[in-house]
């Protein structure tokens, strides 16, 4: 029997999940590319980390094969197959791809939404093009983002990513300056003392009509009587006439 280098393996139990399942295979991937493993060493060695309910189905899937129920696995990409019959089931692909239709930034910071989207790509395997991507990903940024980045100049998505990204830090600092100086404003002494409505009585203190003062110019002088005006051309004195002057 041939060789079979000794490489550490990740294990599967045959979660119902296909995420785990697609986890599982990208990490067994990367390990057999990292260490150089031949494609006829990589059945035997991935089959070996099977647990539960994985290695009894891998057991009767020899069994099948052995009674010409179905084709051998011979490759890798003959076993990924098999696995992906059995545990990623026809809809995930559909449900991923309306996922990737409604996809767009949300609460999520630039960099998150990426990864997101980047993850989402992967998993559905659509081999799309640089300017799709990247218009896929502006599509989705939050709409005063989207406006900035649209008048940018970009070349490739990770320059992309990166700018959406600044603006992002940049917008996020205005804001913050802009809140800040609302706060120091109503916060601030010499506006409370402007805005203070101590002035004014409380509901709870009780109105006090205000007190009339009396007319200082009817209280200090009487106005002379109509009689009291006359004058005396003879004596000078008030209250009659001449010819009533009783000094006559």
């Amino acid at each position: 029997m041939p060789y079979l280098p000794c490489v550490k393996l990740p294990s599967f139990s045959g979660e119902g999940d296909p995420n785990v399942y697609l986890g599982w295979e990208a990490k067994v991937e990367q390990i057999f590319d990292v260490n150089g493993v031949l494609d006829d060493q990589r059945v035997r060695l991935a089959s070996l980390e099977f647990l539960d309910y994985a290695m009894q189905w891998w057991h009767q899937t020899l069994v099948d094969i052995g009674l010409n129920k179905r084709p051998p696995v011979v490759s890798w990409n003959d076993l990924k197959a098999c696995m992906h019959d059995r545990f990623v089931p026809p809809h995930f692909r559909k449900d991923l791809l309306l996922k990737l239709q409604r996809f767009h930034r949300g609460t999520l910071s630039v960099d998150d939404y990426f990864k997101e989207l980047d993850t989402l790509l992967i998993k559905v395997n659509m081999n799309e093009s640089e300017d799709a991507k990247m218009a896929r990903f502006v599509s989705g940024l939050r709409r005063d983002i989207q406006d900035v980045v649209e008048l940018q100049e970009y070349s490739s998505l990770q320059t992309l990513v990166h700018l959406a990204t600044k603006i992002e830090n940049q917008i996020a600092r205005k804001n913050a300056f802009k809140n800040s100086s609302k706060d120091s404003y109503y916060h601030s002494p010499s506006k409370r003392k402007n805005t203070s409505f101590s002035k004014f009585p409380s509901k709870d203190t009780p109105f006090k009509p205000r007190e009339s003062k009396p007319s200082t110019s009817t209280s200090a002088h009487k106005s002379p009587t109509k009689s009291s005006s006359k004058k005396c051309f003879k004596c000078l004195g008030y209250g009659h006439i001449a010819s009533n002057c009783p000094s006559k």
